[in-house]
């Protein structure tokens, strides 16, 4: 047990490590492409708008145009003479008094007066220096087009991997789970795009590693500390649900104890937590320490703020980001998926349903422990009831006899 913890113990420093050194390399990195491919994507955010739907005209696939112009406008402010402050303080620069994002990224690429530096500490703001990187060699629009084959690339990569494992059936329910949440929209945006790579990351590799509890656990801490360095509190809670969620569907149910089932999950879940919020914590104490400024006051402060229920209710909050959803699609698959199941219908599948369906929960605990965010921000936190979605359709599917699977891998022996 000792020995388990130390590798954790030294597995969270070593992260910690890397990510410091990756974002100081990232703000020693020159400035003069980087700044010449934010100028003209500035003029292109500032041109869409700072909300604006793509694809299909709908609120629910609204890009964050005012969140991606603040990640370029903090990579355009890095100060490369001071790369440990930089990476510490990650400053932006405001309009005063209006909050426009996408027009003082405009402003401040054309070295116009009138705004405000701001520090904005409490993140880590992996995606900002990640970007930062790429931005030295391509444009703003190469780079989302870079996003989008990365996340088809993983796409296929998931399939290929989950497929044989659980078949057909569970295959499309887990990419329905993606379209009804408009999954198709996150690589567009450099807000949402790191969670999703996250997500299908470690959903291959916990097909891969299926039947090692001991990589999962460390994986499950791990990937949490990636989600907590690149993101900007969008849906993080998808890199636990959905690797969760495939990993219950590709059990057997005979192998399933639900007792067992449970303590595992909730040991797995924890560790996500505490991997989650130590990688919070470790910024917090860095950034006071370096920048010798109370980080963590105000980060506690913003925790506190966000958890809070102002003028609407916790439910209010569920409720709001239930709507975002396409109800009539979801059941009409729902009732395909019925069918299929009463054609082949088996008893045993009691156990793995309860797993999943107890899994579909989570979202909602999300939105009522941080509900003024996501009562705020429901049309993309909405997105995390893709577990829920997933969970459900496999929670039906888990009834079902008819042969999903194929006899053998065939993207291996075709």
């Amino acid at each position: 047990m000792i020995k388990s913890w130390i590798r954790y113990v030294v597995v969270f420093v070593s992260l910690m490590g890397c990510f410091l050194v990756f974002a100081i390399l990232s703000c020693c990195m020159p400035d003069r492409a980087v700044q010449t491919h934010i100028g003209r994507a500035a003029l292109t955010l500032h041109e869409k708008g700072e909300y604006p739907n793509v694809i299909i005209d709908v609120e629910s696939c609204r890009l964050d145009n005012f969140t991606d112009a603040l990640i370029l406008n903090q990579i355009f402010c890095i100060d490369r003479s001071r790369p440990l402050h930089s990476a510490m303080v990650v400053t932006h620069a405001e309009t005063q008094p209006v909050y426009d994002f996408t027009g003082a990224l405009v402003k401040l690429t054309r070295y116009e007066q009138g705004l405000t530096c701001k520090p904005y500490a409490r993140y880590w703001h992996g995606s900002t220096f990640l970007f930062r990187y790429l931005l030295t060699f391509m444009s703003y629009s190469n780079l989302l087009w870079l996003m989008i084959a990365i996340s088809a690339m993983l796409w296929i990569l998931f399939i290929v991997n989950y497929y044989p494992r659980a078949g057909i059936w569970n295959t499309l329910a887990f990419m329905f789970s993606w379209l009804m949440v408009y999954g198709f929209v996150m690589p567009f945006s450099l807000q949402f795009f790191p969670v999703l790579a996250l997500s299908l990351i470690a959903s291959t590799l916990i097909v891969k590693h299926e039947n090692n509890p001991t990589y999962i656990a460390m994986l499950f801490f791990v990937i949490a500390c990636f989600t907590c360095y690149f993101d900007l509190l969008t849906t993080p809670l998808l890199t636990f649900g959905w690797p969760l969620t495939i990993w219950i569907s590709i059990q057997k149910n005979t192998s399933l104890k639900l007792k067992d089932s449970l303590c595992r999950i909730t040991g797995w879940g924890a560790l996500w937590v505490v991997g989650y919020g130590l990688t919070f914590l470790t910024k917090w104490g860095l950034g006071s320490l370096i920048l010798k400024a109370n980080v963590l006051k105000d980060a506690t402060g913003q925790v506190l703020h966000r958890m809070a229920s102002e003028d609407f209710s916790r439910w209010d909050a569920i409720v709001r980001n239930f709507n975002m959803l396409p109800i009539s699609m979801m059941v009409a698959i729902l009732i395909l998926l019925f069918v299929l199941t009463m054609w082949h219908f088996r008893a045993n599948g009691g156990t793995k349903a309860l797993l999943l369906l107890l899994t579909a929960l989570m979202p909602y605990v999300w939105y009522l422990s941080v509900s003024n965010h996501s009562y705020l921000h429901y049309w993309f936190t909405y997105r995390l009831q893709a577990i829920t979605i997933a969970a459900l359709y496999m929670a039906l599917l888990s009834f079902s006899t008819g042969r999903t699977r194929p006899k053998k891998n065939v993207f291996l022996h075709s």
